[in-house]
């Protein structure tokens, strides 16, 4: 009896599922091609989910807390083309990386004066702030590329471990395991749970929802900035068209393993399982010869998929919660 009920609790862990779903695309995809586990493409996926995965890691923070950054993939980009200038401007490359993150720095202040001050829903502001951002690019680059003549920092985003994981890929995944726990193991990531779950019972808790969430519109934009920073090197130049869209994926991939668009709920390696079935299953659609229109329609088919799972399962917490509530009275009665 405990044998089984043991069984049905690993079966009903969402990263259970999520793992077997992922489990399930590689096989299938590994059945179609004889190149999808390539060594070369191996690593190709990596590089995608380094990109991916690195962002989910600042927008997941934002969306236990209640809130979302769209402006994200636009500050990816941005940072790009500002490394890609301080280099050519002969700036050593760790002075050029950290004026680049500043700058993150500030347009998450941006962000978050959008939100917490002035009231703005976070959905519209960053949006709006993600577009002028791409319009300041287009005006310093004059939609040229930025070429980047620094071989040290091409390292940063080229070099690989055993010729097949990505360096950046490692840098994120140690970024995962950090921030996994804090999440976990820190009074800040309760905090953020409390607050992205309900910001009223946070402020009665004693709890600052603008301070939690503007030390994650910071968080966010800068970690985008060392996206950009690293795709840039890998790339080799700056690019006004590089990591646009970057975050739908991120976003998509983070609800996909778990972590709740209302707030309240998820955790890295719920993202990090969302991230390598995302990537795994685009890469596949690559491989079998579908182009990237197609790309996109998965993604958002798996966005609105996502969303509607979160939803009913959101719906169900509350809903054994309210019963829970229920119960404790009718005891006390």
């Amino acid at each position: 009896m405990d044998k089984n009920k043991t069984i049905g609790k690993i079966v009903g862990n969402k990263n259970f599922v999520m793992v077997a779903v992922w489990v399930f695309v590689l096989i299938v995809f590994t059945v179609i091609s004889r190149n999808y586990l390539t060594p070369g493409n191996i690593k190709n996926m990596f590089n995608t989910a380094f990109n991916t995965g690195m962002l989910a890691v600042g927008l997941s923070c934002l969306l236990i807390s209640g809130m979302i950054d769209l402006s994200t993939g636009y500050m990816a980009m941005l940072g790009g083309i500002i490394v890609a200038l301080l280099l050519q401007e002969r700036i050593p490359w760790v002075p050029a990386l950290l004026i680049t993150l500043a700058v993150g720095a500030v347009v998450g202040l941006i962000n978050a004066f959008f939100v917490n001050v002035l009231n703005f829903p976070s959905f519209i502001s960053t949006l709006a702030v993600g577009t002028a951002l791409y319009g300041v690019a287009l005006v310093i680059t004059k939609s040229q590329i930025i070429p980047i003549n620094n071989e040290f920092f091409w390292g940063l985003g080229s070099n690989t471990i055993f010729k097949v994981i990505p360096v950046p890929f490692l840098i994120t995944a140690v970024l995962m395991l950090i921030y996994g726990y804090i999440l976990q193991r820190t009074r800040f990531g309760r905090r953020m749970y409390i607050v992205g779950g309900n910001q009223q019972a946070a402020r009665l808790a004693g709890i600052n929802p603008k301070k939690i969430t503007t030390v994650l519109f910071v968080n966010n934009s800068c970690i985008a900035c060392l996206v950009g920073a690293l795709v840039a090197a890998r790339m080799r130049m700056g690019s006004p068209s590089s990591n646009i869209g970057s975050d739908l994926d991120a976003i998509t991939a983070a609800v996909l393993g778990g972590v709740s668009f209302m707030g309240g709920t998820g955790g890295m390696s719920s993202a990090f399982i969302g991230v390598m079935l995302l990537t795994c299953f685009k890469n596949g659609l690559i491989i079998i010869g579908l182009g990237t229109y197609y790309q996109t329609v998965a993604t958002g088919a798996l966005l609105i998929a996502a969303l509607t799972i979160d939803y009913f399962r959101e719906r169900s917490r509350l809903r054994s919660l309210k019963s829970g509530a229920i119960e404790r009275l009718d005891v006390h009665r």
